[in-house]
């Protein structure tokens, strides 16, 4: 990084009602900030249903992240609960849809 540039900010917000667990995305997940990710999934308490991982407030999605969703996707099937992905802007989702994820995650419209 330069001394100019200044990543925006990032965050992630956890929540739980009943069986459904959410985690949100905000702001840009570039190879610096998936720890945060993958430390907010770690971070839920077992026993859910449903994993929603909330991408309507992420500005840029790197391929890092793409790895985590993937692999949660895995763990999903392994453990028996459902992963769903809240479609992120249409400017972040078109990487999505151009790396054909549609056929192998679910995502859902904000």
């Amino acid at each position: 990084m330069t001394d100019t540039y200044k990543p925006p900010p990032f965050g992630i917000e956890l929540a739980r009602e009943g069986t459904t667990a959410t985690v949100g995305v905000l702001g840009e997940l570039d190879i610096s900030t998936t720890p945060k990710l993958t430390g907010g999934l770690r971070a839920l308490e077992p026993g859910y249903e449903t994993l929603v991982v909330d991408l309507s407030r992420c500005t840029f999605f790197a391929s890092s992240g793409i790895s985590i969703l993937l692999e949660e996707s895995h763990r999903a099937k392994e453990e028996g609960f459902e992963l769903v992905v809240i479609k992120a802007p249409a400017e972040v989702q078109r990487m999505f849809d151009l790396a054909g994820l549609d056929h192998k995650l679910t995502f859902r419209d904000p």
